[in-house]
């Protein structure tokens, strides 16, 4: 998900705003709070993760206020999708769901579903890859000749 959050902010130029809500939470019980800017971190851990988990609707929040019109439905559903995303997940780590629990995940799923769309440009496939692979080999093949 963060990898085409980071593509959706670098498409509409809110990669400096997303980092610099990161940077200014603030300390609250339970969560703890960010060292170092998003981008900063190579490897993110459990910890981390669920930190994310705690914050990523509030920061992209904050990086997606004061736009464009043209922009607003974009933006609203990336953030629609991540949040729901982000709902999911957090249910989904319940010891026991009952019928009213997986109604509400099932929804989640499907308005995520709904806004996903938004992000494909963001995301490759495994054909993708497997071109972009092909074609660096053959790039690779035809330097060393």
């Amino acid at each position: 998900m963060m990898e085409w959050v980071k593509g959706f902010l670098k498409k509409h130029k809110r990669q400096q705003a997303f980092e610099n809500a990161w940077k200014e939470i603030l300390p609250y019980p339970g969560p703890s709070v960010p060292k170092m800017a998003y981008g900063q971190v190579a490897q993110w851990q459990g910890k981390e993760m669920r930190n994310l988990g705690r914050c990523i609707v509030a920061v992209l929040a904050s990086a997606l206020r004061n736009t464009e019109t043209s922009q607003y439905h974009d933006l609203k559903s990336a953030l629609q999708g991540v949040s729901v995303l982000v709902d999911f997940s957090l249910m989904a780590q319940y010891r026991s769901h009952t019928p009213h629990t997986l109604v509400y995940m099932e929804r989640s799923l499907q308005t995520f579903y709904r806004t996903k769309p938004i992000f494909l440009e963001f995301c490759t496939t495994k054909v993708t890859r497997a071109e972009a692979n092909g074609q660096d080999r053959n790039l690779r093949e035809l330097r060393a000749n």
